[in-house]
């Protein structure tokens, strides 16, 4: 295993790179075909982004997380305090769940891509060529 002092692109970096939806490789935009699809390739420096593909399952966890905490649990919170009905709490909650994960689901996949190469770093084409980096 690689020491993180050898990386040419670091943990780290990756990790600022992801949570703004840029290459984790080059650090450019251009991950996303479509709102709900990335792109085969990195459009700037081509680097394979489908090995992270069977990673889109963990777009669901994170869904599940933002939604109990931006979503249901301030719901929760106004039923509790009356504010709203336990009618009108419950469609909020599954409603405005499903709106807010199709809102965020191209930062979900661009941060599914950020964690397969945080866990495999040594696998960015930067880290593995003997090229300097973009």
């Amino acid at each position: 295993m690689e020491a993180e002092k050898e990386l040419k692109i670091s943990r780290s970096e990756i990790i600022s790179r992801g949570l703004v939806c840029r290459c984790p490789n080059c650090g450019q935009y251009g991950l996303l075909q479509s709102w709900f699809h990335l792109k085969k390739a990195c459009s700037a420096c081509q680097m394979d982004l489908t090995r992270s593909a069977g990673f889109y399952s963990g777009t669901t966890s994170i869904g599940y997380v933002a939604s109990i905490i931006f979503i249901i649990l301030p719901v929760v919170f106004l039923v509790i305090n009356q504010t709203l009905s336990v009618r009108a709490g419950i469609l909020i909650s599954i409603f405005g769940s499903m709106g807010f994960i199709i809102l965020i689901y191209p930062v979900m996949l661009c941060w599914m891509v950020m964690v397969y190469h945080v866990a495999l770093p040594g696998e960015l084409p930067a880290n593995t060529d003997s090229h300097s980096r973009k």
